[in-house]
């Protein structure tokens, strides 16, 4: 299967290749744009990602005011159906230091700003200045962008890692169809936030002192919709780990849940060793499971768990009986309030 994946990969940048060539010898690409993802830093090393695509007008200039079927449906093709530009030369700049790097064939790039203790940049989002350096194809392009970068010195209380879909948004994650319908149907506006969410992620974030990260099941192709979602919802802003979809030497469309996943948190407690973490996730899927080997992993790290009810009865209780088995908290709850006062109860908040 394997070796059957590599060759499928390597026809499918083949492809991808002689399809570059011939839009650019035709003059068919729209303009290129750097489209930066929120970054992350610990005081001493900072991590800025994003992605060089063609500009697409419905995706990244045009807000989402009309909510129809018809509408949604031809963004959604947009964001999946994204034109990415391999090879291009990035380069960034965060409080004068300087690092560049070149994207890879999806079009993805990394920053990576190392030894910068120096800056002493104080805990909070910074600005960071991104600019083409160096394009490899004949073609128009928006030369420069900014993103922000959070930085945690770590002196603080504790970080929150949290899930998105049936989490923080009603998703219907665990039925294809329902699922489907719930995000075709509706724009970043329209999506149901839970109710409390915004209080409980305010009262845990301290007005931003504690950091929060979002891990999540879905892609990178809906990152804008995702930030627009919880900048409309009065939802912290915190950086996205998503998953990748596409094929790859490692994968067949899209990454496993559970590895991903368990990467990404290794990613977060690696990078703030110092900090501890409050877990939020749903009972719909993999997260109490995910959450429990993260904790097994790095004792003492995990203060709490919180799960979210989206399930059958007889997943709680599979939770509960889950609970009574760790040694610290893991809560299912049915509302956000009942997160809010355990927190409360433990002086967290």
């Amino acid at each position: 299967m394997k070796p059957f994946r590599n060759f499928a990969h390597q026809a499918e940048q083949a492809i991808d290749k002689t399809r570059t060539k011939i839009k650019e010898k035709l003059d068919l690409f729209d303009p290129v744009i750097i489209f930066p993802y929120l970054g992350y830093s610990n005081g001493k090393i900072a991590y800025v990602s994003g992605r060089i695509l063609e500009k697409e007008q419905v995706v990244h200039e045009v807000e989402e005011l009309e909510n129809n079927l018809w509408d949604n449906l031809h963004r959604t093709w947009k964001r999946y159906e994204s034109d990415e530009i391999p090879r291009v030369g990035v380069e960034g700049e965060l409080a004068g230091r300087k690092t560049s790097t070149v994207s890879s064939e999806e079009g993805y790039f990394t920053l990576i700003f190392e030894d910068i203790e120096d800056l002493q940049l104080k805990d909070g989002w910074h600005e960071v200045q991104l600019r083409i350096a160096h394009m490899p194809f004949d073609l128009e392009y928006e030369e420069e962008a900014s993103v922000e970068v959070i930085v945690c010195n770590q002196q603080n209380e504790f970080g929150i890692i949290s899930d998105v879909d049936d989490t923080i948004m009603e998703s219907n994650a665990t039925s294809f169809l329902k699922k489907m319908r719930t995000m075709l149907s509706n724009t970043a506006r329209t999506r149901v936030v839970f109710e409390g969410v915004d209080k409980l992620y305010h009262n845990l974030c301290k007005d931003h002192y504690n950091p929060i990260f979002f891990v999540s099941g879905s892609s990178y192709n809906l990152y804008d919709k995702l930030i627009k979602f919880c900048e409309y919802n009065d939802i912290p802003k915190g950086p996205f780990f998503l998953r990748d979809i596409g094929l790859n030497a490692k994968q067949w469309i899209k990454q496993d849940t559970r590895p991903y996943k368990l990467d990404y948190i290794d990613e977060i407690m690696t990078t703030f060793d110092q900090l501890d973490f409050i877990c939020i996730g749903d009972s719909g899927q993999q997260d109490p499971e995910i959450y429990r080997e993260a904790h097994e992993k790095y004792p003492g790290r995990i203060k709490a768990i919180y799960i979210r009810h989206v399930y059958t009865d007889e997943r709680q209780k599979e939770l509960e009986g889950m609970a009574s088995e760790m040694d610290i908290p893991l809560l299912v709850m049915e509302h956000s309030g009942d997160a809010l006062e355990h927190a409360k109860e433990q002086g967290w908040v």
